[in-house]
């Protein structure tokens, strides 16, 4: 089952002003008490690169381990329970031009009858977000556009996928994000601490 829902907000497990909040060095309103810890897993062969100059083979072996670590993370702690997808920081259309690149991402917009202009989150379990896996990683990189939070819905937990083709873990939870970074196909990926700490 996959739903739209326009306002994410009081759905998510954890207050995305303050998660919003925390990573803008220059924001200094969020709750203190309130501690985000992430990493950024990034491959070693395109870290700090242009993509643009990085060829397609890197780029797609690339997109393939991130794919099996994303399928590794959300298997191990799904729970059987929701997902919710927005853009991070700010919600826009989800899709900015016509593109033929995502067609199973836009096909459950035509399912739905939802114009691709939607501006929200998507709810689905992880069978979609399984077969969406490939299009939803490569999304913010194809679309050179915005990039994608993937939270729990019941734990403060965030993957997000970026247009660096990243993927970074977020969580309020330190314990949590200890063990999810002790997952085997990690070791595929360089692990950046957010702020130089974890």
């Amino acid at each position: 089952m996959i739903k739209f829902e326009r306002n994410i907000n009081q759905l998510l497990p954890y207050n995305r002003g303050e998660y919003i909040s925390y990573f803008d060095e220059d924001d200094f309103n969020f709750n203190r008490n309130v501690i985000w810890y992430g990493v950024s897993l990034q491959q070693e062969d395109i870290k700090d690169e242009k993509l643009y100059k990085v060829s397609e083979h890197v780029i797609d072996n690339c997109t393939h381990n991130l794919e099996i670590t994303f399928k590794e993370i959300i298997s191990r702690l799904d729970q059987g329970l929701p997902w919710m997808i927005n853009h991070d920081d700010k919600d826009l259309m989800w899709f900015n031009k016509e593109i033929k690149t995502l067609p199973k991402l836009i096909d459950i917009f035509n399912q739905s009858n939802i114009p691709t202009s939607f501006i929200g989150c998507v709810i689905l379990y992880r069978e979609n977000l399984f077969e969406l896996a490939h299009e939803l990683i490569t999304y913010p990189y194809v679309l050179r556009y915005k990039n994608l939070d993937i939270s729990h819905s019941q734990l403060p937990f965030v993957i997000k996928l970026t247009g660096h083709l990243t993927l970074d873990l977020l969580s309020t939870d330190k314990t949590l994000i200890a063990e999810v970074l002790n997952f085997n196909t990690l070791d595929y990926f360089l692990k950046i601490p957010y702020r130089g700490r974890l």
